[in-house]
């Protein structure tokens, strides 16, 4: 599916859950646009419960949109992805919503300022991160 050979990378950010699939999907719409490579990542805390059925399903969904899927076990998840991140000349993120201003996606938002953030919501809408601030939103708004 993907034609382009580029040193910059789109990374998808999931977890173990099977809708995590929109991320990935989303993800490769941002990579054909950006003309970039595309991987998926998913890093746990070390000795976390994981869902393999899910992780599976993720795994056949990134080979779909040709990408790569990694799961990475860590201490540190946050310093695991930018690790990541530096070292795949990631220039765009696509993540879920963070649940709260503590989130690691928050921090990165806040910290990566040359990369482009992407969230997608449950009902599989793509918004780039424009205000890096977390904002919750108000209820029964939007999401």
């Amino acid at each position: 599916m993907n034609k382009f050979q580029s040193v910059y990378t789109t990374l998808a950010l999931v977890t173990d859950q099977f809708a995590c699939e929109r991320i990935i999907k989303s993800a490769r719409l941002i990579a054909d646009l950006s003309k970039t490579e595309l991987i998926v990542l998913s890093v746990m805390r070390t000795g976390a419960q994981t869902n393999p059925a899910a992780l599976e399903h993720l795994f056949s969904v990134a080979k779909e949109y040709s990408a790569r899927m990694t799961v990475e076990f860590s201490d540190n998840p946050q310093s695991t992805i930018v690790h990541l991140i530096h070292s795949n000349h990631v220039i765009n993120t696509v993540t879920g919503i963070p649940v709260s201003e503590q989130s690691i996606l928050v921090r990165m938002w806040e910290t990566l300022q040359n990369i482009s953030f992407f969230t997608v919501t449950e009902r599989g809408e793509l918004h780039e991160v424009l205000d890096r601030k977390y904002r919750r939103e108000p209820a029964g708004a939007g999401l």
